[in-house]
């Protein structure tokens, strides 16, 4: 079996193939070494309750990907993958038995929100207009380039009107923006929902920008047959140009010789060599602590990896298999309610998110469930047997138990999804044990244990908080983005910018930070976010 390749990446899900993608096409050897028995990481599609029923046990809400730069790149419909974009995106169930919806079409949205409150809906309109500019011109250009540094994108920034308005909201918590922008208790609840289900915590400082990219961004996608076909898409085009990728290949060390990553260590104790690189997809404590070792980083650096820190929660999820679709009690407000992809359910005011916070500090799984949930069968037919159907809830909750810690999940895993069942029951009028045909649970400790990267249940491989993200994620230090102090040793992973979540920016702009060192050709077309910015009027 060949033993030496031009660059080595660790970990096989979607940032690790992204780059392995840009990076073969630009020249490189490239081989991709992946733990499990197949790549895709949080791209994960399993036949897990009965046969024939998809679930998506991990990514399933993949916002914006058609329209991602990786996604055309790499033509991935080309190579199988098909992105749907449901018309009726997110809503919210009320107990009084309304509804709020948001669609793709701006104009039913409004007229929704206007039930609630006329001066919400207008905001609302002024919002889009205002926060689609802003996602195009200044966000969106972000989060595809290495970050820049605050300093300096705050000098630019200030010589436009719509980049001054980008600082001051930035400064601002998700909660003092949802307070400001609406009146009704519904818009607020609805707002906090959609940000938090991103892992953001409501009263976190210096983030409200996604707010911004929230509202003016709102079209979330799912993929034909499962998100698993997105991460194997991409490993169709990666085996098509050439590159490897092995399975079941566990990394045990990175090689280090003389303060340069020279190849990896696997499990069985098989050496693989790189020529040029080693680029690690996995978290941060991995990669550094227990991968390179501290005997290889000065004290400084070692005291940030053990300090790199991981959300406040995880997710409790449920996956059930359904003999019939799923109906609302307020589908007879609005009948869309029923084909929403992204419903909230039980988050009807920030009350409710702070007694859910309060009881995650302590430990506690939330008493009264609120919860993220969805039946992707109403949109994809594919992921599951004819006429049947497939759901699924996240519920936030705390990883380590205050009553047993993370262990003590494995004992109430069951208990707790009855508890979040009978919440959900509450605003349907079908959710019966007669058309239930199959449960999953995944609970914060088993999503660990499956992919161990997401300590903690953290499916977003590190706290998206004002001192990890952008120029500051992974953590400030010296080192440029997306490099190490170890030579030839790269990060390409969640816990780089922007984050988590399925948007193949870490892989993507770490391609372009290898390709830049190496003098290799980009052969794409990045953008450059000064260039953009200084334009702004």
């Amino acid at each position: 079996m060949k033993d030496v390749f031009d660059a080595i990446i660790i970990g096989g899900g979607h940032n690790g193939q992204i780059l392995s993608a840009y990076l073969r096409k630009a020249g490189l050897e490239t081989l991709v070494l992946e733990r499990r028995w197949e790549p895709g990481g949080g791209l994960d599609t399993e036949e897990v309750t009965m046969p024939g029923f998809y679930h998506n046990l991990h990514a399933f809400f993949l916002r914006y990907v058609p329209n991602l730069p990786w996604y055309k790149d790499l033509e991935l419909e080309h190579y199988g993958a098909r992105m749907i974009a449901p018309p009726v995106q997110s809503a919210t169930p009320f107990s009084d038995g309304r509804c709020l919806v948001f669609h793709i079409d701006e104009e039913k949205t409004i007229r929704n929100i206007e039930h609630f409150s006329k001066k919400d809906a207008d905001t609302y309109r002024d919002l889009r207009k205002r926060f689609q500019e802003m996602t195009d011109s200044i966000i969106g250009p972000e989060t595809y380039a290495p970050p820049v540094p605050f300093e300096e994108k705050k000098a630019i920034l200030r010589q436009s009107k719509i980049g001054r308005d980008y600082l001051e909201i930035s400064e601002k918590t998700p909660r003092e923006l949802a307070t400001e922008f609406f009146e009704s208790e519904q818009m607020r609840a609805m707002l906090i929902f959609l940000v938090t289900t991103k892992m953001f915590l409501p009263d976190e400082p210096g983030l409200g920008y996604n707010v911004a990219s929230t509202i003016g961004g709102l079209r979330g996608t799912l993929c034909r047959g499962g998100s698993h076909y997105l991460a194997h898409a991409m490993s169709k085009f990666v085996e098509a140009n050439d590159g490897k990728i092995w399975e079941a290949s566990h990394v045990r060390e990175i090689m280090i010789n003389a303060g340069r990553a020279v190849g990896v260590v696997l499990n069985d104790g098989r050496k693989i060599h790189a020529r040029k690189l080693v680029a690690s997809s996995v978290d941060i404590p991995q990669t550094f602590l227990d991968l390179v070792g501290e005997k290889h980083l000065d004290a400084g650096y070692i005291e940030k990896a053990r300090d790199f820190k991981f959300a406040k929660w995880g997710l409790f999820g449920v996956h059930l298999a359904l003999n019939e679709p799923l109906h609302y009690t307020s589908a007879s407000f609005d009948p869309d309610m029923d084909f929403a992809m992204n419903c909230n359910i039980g988050l009807e005011s920030l009350e409710i998110f702070d007694s859910h916070l309060k009881e995650i500090d302590e430990g506690i799984p939330p008493t009264m469930p609120g919860m993220q949930c969805a039946m992707p069968t109403i949109h994809d037919p594919t992921q599951a047997p004819p006429g049947k159907h497939t759901a699924l809830l996240w519920q936030f909750a705390p990883y380590h138990l205050k009553d047993g810690g993370p262990e003590a999940w494995d004992r109430i895993g069951e208990e707790y999804m009855e508890v979040c069942l009978d919440r959900w029951r509450q605003y349907t009028t079908n959710l019966s044990k007669e058309n239930i045909l199959g449960t999953y649970v995944l609970s914060p400790l088993d999503v660990e244990r499956k992919l161990i990267n997401m300590r903690r249940g953290d499916h977003c491989v590190g706290r998206p908080s004002r001192d990890q993200m952008l120029d500051n994620r992974p953590f400030a230090s010296e080192c440029k983005p997306y490099r190490t102090p170890i030579e030839g040793l790269y990060l390409c992973g969640s816990g780089t910018h922007p984050f988590g979540n399925v948007t193949g920016a870490p892989g993507y702009n770490a391609a372009r930070v290898i390709c830049e060192d190496l003098g290799l050709n980009i052969w794409w077309n990045p953008t450059d976010p000064r260039d953009i910015w200084s334009k702004l009027e």
